[in-house]
């Protein structure tokens, strides 16, 4: 191969990656419009709907079901959950990195929590007609945690179960 074919492969080769760039920005635009709509729809969302879902998926939750074991409790319950619980730990956390002697309340509120999180992870067991001792797939290193994640993702049974009504 002379020298002015390699130059017309590689033009070639560049003018198939703009092919590809072109796709590429097409794609890019799309994403771009998904993520206004989706910012658009969170413009919609209320300080009172926030506050409403925080004060019953949580602060209900922890005063009415702080030791709860048995029964049942659905996805989005549990999700919400989880949910408010990184956010409210994200917050004390950054407390925490700005003021150091506040860090210990970060340690505290895990450790408030850990009972509340088992039973929680339970009930969701249970949902799904589970026994709660599914819970401790999670001591399998690495597959463990991300199957239970997996299990509490899949939605419930639409009847009732051993462990209660839906």
């Amino acid at each position: 191969m002379n020298k002015f074919e390699s130059i017309v492969e590689t033009v070639k080769k560049e003018a198939l990656k703009l092919k590809d760039i072109e796709k590429d920005k097409a794609v890019a635009k799309q994403v771009c419009v998904d993520l206004k709509n989706e910012v658009l729809k969170l413009k919609e969302l209320n300080a009172d709907k926030f506050k409403n879902a925080f004060n019953s998926y949580f602060v209900e939750y922890l005063t009415k079901n702080y030791l709860t074991f048995d029964g049942r409790v659905s996805r989005r319950q549990y999700w919400m959950f989880v949910l408010f619980f990184v956010l409210v730990g994200f917050i004390i956390g950054l407390i925490g990195g700005i003021i150091p002697i506040l860090s210990i309340f970060s340690l505290l509120y895990t450790l408030a929590l850990v009972v509340p999180s088992v039973g929680l992870g339970i009930r969701r067991l249970h949902d799904l007609g589970l026994s709660g001792w599914f819970l401790l797939i999670a001591l399998i290193p690495y597959v463990g945690s991300l199957f239970l994640v997996i299990l509490f993702s899949i939605p419930g049974e639409n009847k009732a179960n051993e462990y209660g009504d839906k």
